[in-house]
């Protein structure tokens, strides 16, 4: 199975070998992608490549923005690219949802050869969110484990478990627990 990390862009020095990692692209880079029919790989910009990407793949889900939620359809597309500097070929994950808005264009080292592998990578880059908050729990606002003091490994992976059950089981009742009408929870604010 495949592990997924969060990384600053390529060549950060945070990526870790063996592990896959996935980043939205926020400058267009210079990159290769190779032409099939000249048997070669070919210079281009990057968002130029994204904007004229073959998009087959329509994928319904929903957004939330100020707490509601929208059902709309993304279609996705996919090519392969090198980077000059980076040893390993990525790939190019293309996101559009209506052809008058720019394509969200996602780079990662999982190989996308498929529809099913397009759609997994896109929804574990979604998945960001719930991922940070339960970091921001875990560090800065529930749990102070940066000032526990653990001094053998076996007590290091104790105290991990204890912290991820307990930001799971604060997850949990945050959305399951019944809440009156009219109600809404505050953030919690440090004093």
């Amino acid at each position: 199975m495949s592990r997924f990390s969060r990384t600053d862009g390529p060549g950060s020095q945070y990526s870790l070998p063996h592990t896959h990692c996935i980043f939205r692209a926020q400058h267009n880079r210079w990159v290769e992608v190779y032409n099939e029919r000249l048997d070669r790989w070919e210079r281009e910009q990057l968002f130029d490549l994204a904007a004229c990407a073959d998009l087959p793949v329509p994928l319904p889900t929903t957004f939330t923005h100020a707490r509601n939620e929208r059902l709309v359809t993304v279609h996705l597309g996919w090519f392969q690219v090198r980077f000059a500097d980076l040893p390993q070929p990525m790939w190019a994950l293309v996101v559009r949802r209506c052809e008058h808005e720019p394509e969200l264009v996602l780079l990662t080292t999982i190989p996308l050869t498929t529809a099913t592998q397009a759609r997994l990578a896109f929804e574990q880059w979604r998945m960001r969110p719930a991922i940070e908050h339960t970091y921001r729990f875990d560090q800065e606002q529930g749990l102070d484990v940066e000032d526990m003091r653990v001094r053998s490994l076996e007590a290091m992976r104790r105290l991990f478990v204890l912290v991820l059950l307990t930001a799971l089981f604060a997850t949990h009742l945050a959305a399951t627990w019944p809440q009156r009408d009219g109600w809404q929870a505050r953030p919690h604010q440090r004093s």
